[in-house]
């Protein structure tokens, strides 16, 4: 074959996509750099997965379109540093499609050239022996191929790609230390070159890869969590720009993390960062327009839980079926969508739906105890209401697991805990940690009332918005920019730097940005941030932070 279609690439990119899914375990299992928190064959996956589903039921007449759709799709669902690596490279190879209808020899030299180039472009500091490398060797070998005459059909192009994989990836662990002491191979070279596999299988055998196969097992040094110098990855696009902003961010990012890549692409910026400041992230990131797809996981968590799972098959039985695979697990009760998000990028395991209006059992505590695999569990009840089902479980449950109640009363204090545990930290250090922080946190909490009352001096009806804050009304009024802004004074002191914002389900936005306006007003040294909460309780829940 001397021509690729559309039709074929895109079949040929679902092959490779489905021979990816095969291979996560074995990719995940030699994810050492940049931190081992062992994700970059699920990063890799979830990012080629978000290109095909763009492409999928749609009919391309060219490979132009088609491959500006996939590097479109790789962006929007790019996760961590190969993810995010690997988007770029397909967008470094649409480039080089512009206007074409089809794929020769040359032109493929030209887009392996080019996406080269651009990962390398995104990435702030690239570091050698990485998938940068892998991916700039093949494109070489290509290129000399091609010259000497070697090469004349698509089939034995894709055919060097793979067979110079192993001259690439052999040379990783020389270029980077670390790789070398865990005697493995780069991830992210893995996964492209499994990519690159799962292409010419297909172009050459017809296969696509839709049953499962037995993963091979790979094993790697395990690191302890200290080792990770930055805690969290953290990851949005930036949308609504009226200018270039890429060099300004990455300046930015360069002085409070690592593995910084920053894509600007029109109006909209991708960012990933390993940093231990993600909040200075988002306060800085604000300045330039509105946040999407904000995710922030936490690595250290994410490194215990992979070797973890890698162990499992060593791991002590503590009960009948009770499997121990790591040291902490978390437990919280939530409402809403949005603050479902956050808990579980905070690192909560196990969320149970709930709260004001709708207690959870005792029963329900139990079932998360018994379904968290870890040696030390901390349960978050979140409203004052909810403690004592959350006490009563400790009665009922047959564990010999170590279950810690903290005693928070809304979500913002259990935020505010997760933020400072330490997993390096023993269980009494976090204890003292967490309440620190817990103790910190000032909240009011804004919803409707359901009936008519006179209390605290306020003659309250039915429908009116009301602020509580530490179990007393504090404010009334059918106006809830009103109640709101009288509820920030009752909070906010001298000591207060940041004002979080949690909106609920039924909360438009435009009223959101308006109250955001006016207590910008009063408070103009005060960074104010904004979060859709989904909670449907609660119109308002507003947090004052030192």
């Amino acid at each position: 074959m001397k021509l690729l279609t559309a039709d074929v690439l895109k079949n040929m990119l679902k092959a490779a996509n489905n021979y990816l899914k095969l291979h996560i375990d074995k990719i995940n299992s030699l994810n050492v750099f940049p931190v081992p928190d062992g994700d970059t064959g699920a990063n890799m996956s979830a990012t080629l997965d978000s290109s095909i589903k763009e492409i999928n039921g749609k009919t391309f007449e060219d490979v132009d379109k088609l491959m500006n759709a996939v590097a479109f799709g790789s962006l929007k669902g790019a996760r961590g540093n190969s993810g995010v690596i690997l988007s770029q490279l397909l967008r470094g190879f649409a480039k080089e499609l512009k206007g074409k209808d089809v794929i020769d020899i040359q032109t493929f030299v030209a887009c392996l050239k080019s996406a080269s180039a651009s990962a390398y472009k995104a990435v702030m500091k690239p570091t050698e022996g990485t998938m940068l490398t892998v991916a700039r060797g093949i494109a070489e070998d290509v290129e000399k191929e091609v010259a000497e005459g070697i090469v004349s059909e698509i089939e034995d192009l894709l055919e060097v790609c793979v067979s110079s994989r192993k001259k690439w990836l052999a040379k990783t662990p020389e270029m980077l230390p670390i790789l070398k002491e865990a005697n493995v191979v780069d991830s992210g070279g893995m996964g492209l070159v499994i990519i690159f596999e799962g292409m010419y299988k297909f172009l050459k055998e017809g296969m696509v890869f839709e049953e499962s196969s037995q993963q091979e097992v790979y094993t790697a040094l395990t690191f302890k969590p200290e080792e990770i110098k930055f805690t969290y990855c953290t990851e949005f696009f930036i949308t609504g720009l009226k200018k270039n902003i890429e060099k300004e961010f990455k300046e930015y990012l360069d002085t409070i993390g690592d593995s910084i890549i920053v894509i600007q692409d029109g109006d909209i910026l991708k960012t990933h960062v390993h940093t231990n400041s993600p909040g200075k992230v988002i306060e800085k990131a604000l300045k330039y327009g509105e946040l999407i797809n904000i995710k922030i996981d936490n690595m250290k968590y994410q490194h215990q839980e992979f070797i973890g799972k890698r162990e499992s098959l060593k791991t002590e039985v503590q009960t009948q079926a009770e499997v121990i695979i790591k040291e902490y697990g978390f437990v919280a009760v939530s409402q809403g969508e949005g603050f479902n998000e956050i808990l579980k990028g905070l690192g909560i395991d196990f969320i149970i739906e709930g709260g004001q209006t709708m207690n959870p059992s005792a029963e329900d505590f139990v079932n998360a105890i018994k379904n968290v695999p870890a040696r030390n569990i901390f349960i978050f009840p979140n409203n004052k209401n909810v403690i004592m089902s959350a006490e009563l479980s400790l009665q009922l449950v047959n564990t010999n697991k170590n279950v810690v109640i903290m005693k928070t009363t809304n979500i913002p204090e259990c935020i505010a805990a997760m933020i400072k545990f330490d997993l390096s930290k023993s269980v009494e250090e976090n204890i003292k940690l967490m309440q620190e922080a817990i103790n910190s946190v000032k909240v009011v909490e804004i919803t409707k009332a359901v009936r008519n009352t006179k209390i605290n001096g306020f003659e309250i009806e039915e429908g009116d918005f009301i602020g509580i804050s530490k179990k007393e009304i504090v404010a009334c009024d059918k106006d809830m920019q009103k109640v709101a802004l009288a509820c920030v004074e009752k909070i906010v002191d001298s000591t207060t730097q940041i004002l979080s914002i949690y909106y609920g389900k039924d909360v438009a936005l435009e009223d959101i940005e308006m109250l955001v306006k006016n207590i910008q007003k009063r408070y103009q040294k005060i960074d104010i941030e904004s979060y859709e909460s989904g909670n449907e309780v609660y119109q308002l829940i507003i947090v004052a932070e030192m």
